[in-house]
């Protein structure tokens, strides 16, 4: 019986030799002294994670994004470059209309497992595609002496920026279009009326009032000191957290909409909308419009919006912007998406979308990609290149980011968080519409929006 057993033993260790050796052999390049790294997707859940490091047979990929006009024309820029100086690698540039377009089109891609390499998107919708385990781990790739990054250029990125494409330690996303909510202001009218830039909601607030014109005095102002966005839900983040709060929290995964900071924040601004000087922007659906038609003295908008305002505005409009007056705290709120590489493709394809990546978000392509549009460059090394010095020379409005970006965050990513937010913003503009009071109004808020949250998790 022993013998037998023996025997067995030995065929079954002969047998799993065989198929050691003849399984598929793929190079797996040593990351950060470890031999490989563990990497868990639909497909792959425990097993060992390889990367390509060399493309020797044309490889084709998609982006899908949704920039368009001069941003879209900067991206199409940018990837022909890239195709022309990378003979294996071709990426195919995929318009998807609106963020919201392109969202649901992922949503599809996903469902029918057709995904592409890469995709412009905003964290907070990322966090869903990670969640299912479709999203390559970069760090591998970052890391790799081969193909990766050096350590100053990781820290040349700020950390903010960085931050928004990690989750448990692992870098799934990389900063692509960013920008900055900031007040811009009318010079001339701020001078005319003695006011300075405000840096307090107390000489914010003050300010408006000064620079309200109301010439016939029928309460409806020719000249608004502040313009706002129409819906505040997304934009409120900064003053709940100037007051001390956290409109949501990512760590506790929790929605804080009926709570003192919030509370405080919308009682500041609709403070100065019920005494109208302060509106919001209406039928003129973006905040910067009144400014550029001399129809406000400030407003709160994206830096995204420079171009427009540059543009669009009156004859001989002399405008500037400031970071956003603080109060408890002088946090300052940034936005906008990062690309993404999915792990559904072929190694080297995924590799492509990598050295793609690495191009896009490089310190020459991101100084052109900010000088071309209203987003800022996504390297702090930027500042130092000579055509950046002499454009930012020429446009110091773009400068004003850089010294807020070490105070600055960004949104919380908790699936749901767009759903919730949503939910608030209703709320809000029966507040602001007088219809309904301030704690009912939150307090309904915080009900709903945690069923939303919910209920979008479910879907």
């Amino acid at each position: 019986m022993k013998k037998l057993l023996a025997l067995v033993l030995s065929l079954v260790l002969v047998f799993g030799l065989i198929a050691c050796n003849n399984s598929p052999k793929t190079t797996t390049d040593d990351v950060a002294g470890n031999e490989g790294s563990q990497h868990e997707s639909p497909d792959t859940k425990g097993e060992e994670a390889t990367i390509a490091t060399e493309i020797t047979n044309p490889v084709e990929i998609e982006f899908w994004h949704a920039m368009s006009g001069a941003s879209g024309e900067a991206l199409q820029k940018l990837t022909d470059d890239f195709n022309a100086t990378h003979d294996n690698i071709t990426v195919k540039l995929v318009n998807q209309g609106g963020y919201r377009d392109l969202f649901d089109k992922l949503m599809g891609a996903a469902k029918a497992n057709q995904l592409p390499a890469i995709t412009q998107i905003y964290s907070n919708r990322l966090s869903w595609y990670v969640s299912k385990g479709l999203v390559e781990d970069l760090n591998p790739y970052m890391e790799n002496e081969k193909i990766g990054l050096t350590k100053t250029e990781i820290e040349d990125f700020p950390k903010l920026f960085l931050d928004d494409g990690i989750w448990d330690g692992k870098q799934y996303a990389m900063p692509f279009n960013k920008s900055q909510m900031v007040l811009y202001y009318n010079v001339d009218m701020l001078k005319e009326a003695g006011v300075e830039v405000p840096t307090t909601w107390e000489e914010w607030k003050e300010a408006a009032r000064k620079l309200t014109v109301d010439e016939d005095g029928n309460g409806e102002p020719e000249i608004y000191g502040l313009v706002l966005a129409n819906n505040l839900s997304t934009d409120i983040a900064p003053w709940v957290k100037q007051a001390g709060g956290e409109i949501i929290s990512e760590e506790k995964d929790k929605v804080n909409f009926d709570t003192p900071e919030t509370k405080e924040a919308v009682e500041f601004l609709n403070s100065m909308i019920q005494e109208k000087i302060a509106r919001l922007a209406g039928e003129d659906k973006n905040a910067n419009v009144p400014l550029q038609q001399g129809r406000a003295a400030m407003c709160v908008a994206s830096t995204s919006s420079i171009p427009y305002i540059e543009k669009d505005s009156i004859e001989g409009l002399n405008w500037f912007a400031a970071p956003l007056p603080g109060h408890k705290s002088n946090d300052q709120l940034f936005y906008g998406t990062n690309v993404a590489v999915f792990n559904t493709l072929s190694p080297e394809e995924k590799l492509a979308a990598w050295e793609y990546t690495k191009f896009l978000t490089s310190a020459e392509s991101t100084a052109f990609f900010s000088q071309q549009t209203g987003y800022l460059p996504v390297r702090k090394s930027v500042q130092e290149l000579d055509d950046y010095k002499k454009f930012l020379e020429e446009k110091p409005v773009k400068a004003i980011s850089f010294p807020s970006m070490e105070i600055g965050f960004q949104g919380a990513r908790n699936i749901g968080e767009i759903n919730a937010l949503d939910v608030l913003g209703e709320e809000l503009d029966l507040v602001f519409s007088n219809e309904k009071s301030i704690d009912d109004a939150l307090k309904a808020a915080q009900e709903r929006g945690e069923r939303a949250m919910q209920e979008a998790r479910n879907n």
